[in-house]
């Protein structure tokens, strides 16, 4: 009797009798996860929040409606989570060696992703969902995450004694960032390459250690 091998692929009989091997590279249902929010993000820079519906992106993503509400029950609750992936994969936690390129990096990649379409809608659906309390906590709770997920900047940074150990880092992001959202969506200035440099030199100037 032949021992099949440890992991090896599984091998399916076809229509004409000969083995076809078949790897899965992910499950069913992560796929159709990556499909319902790639079609939530197209549909957003397309069409905007309010002609966005439960019903069109079920239909773009090539899945039951259904589904979608079985899982995220409205709306809201998909876009936020399709933002909060789609933000994670644009604005990276970078590795650069200092605090000041690390700093430098996350803006230069927030400046790009505000740029795009993309980038553009999602801002514009998070000014659209305010008036709305019951995505306030969810909002706070993303934003926090946020922070949680880039605090190893922080505490590699002060580990090199590049950083003072009593700054509010959180504090900190909100005025690096801060400045990029209001010159685009504010006061509509430009926002060249060298922006996110200034903005860092300045910001961190107050928050060496002494």
């Amino acid at each position: 009797m032949n021992t099949p091998r440890p992991n090896a692929p599984l091998a399916i009989p076809t229509g004409d009798g000969r083995d076809a091997v078949r790897r899965r590279p992910g499950g069913r249902s992560a796929r159709v996860q990556v499909a319902v929010f790639e079609a939530t993000i197209q549909l957003l820079a397309e069409r905007g929040y309010e002609g966005l519906s439960i019903a069109s992106i079920a239909e773009r993503a090539g899945v039951h409606e259904t589904s979608l509400y079985r899982r995220w029950k409205t709306k809201e609750l998909l876009i936020l989570e399709a933002i909060d992936r789609r933000v994670a994969q644009e604005i990276p936690v970078p590795d650069t060696g200092t605090l000041r390129s690390d700093l430098v990096a996350v803006l230069q990649s927030l400046r790009l992703f505000l740029q795009s379409r993309e980038g553009q809608a999602l801002f514009q659906t998070a000014v659209a969902t305010l008036h709305l309390p019951e995505l306030c906590a969810l909002r706070q709770e993303h934003w926090r995450q946020r922070c949680a997920h880039l605090q190893i900047l922080f505490d590699r940074a002060i580990a090199r004694g590049e950083l003072s150990p009593q700054v509010d880092c959180q504090f900190l992001l909100e005025m690096l960032s801060g400045i990029m959202y209001m010159r685009f969506f504010v006061v509509n200035e430009p926002v060249d390459e060298m922006l996110p440099e200034r903005v860092v030199d300045l910001i961190l100037s107050g928050a060496k250690p002494g």
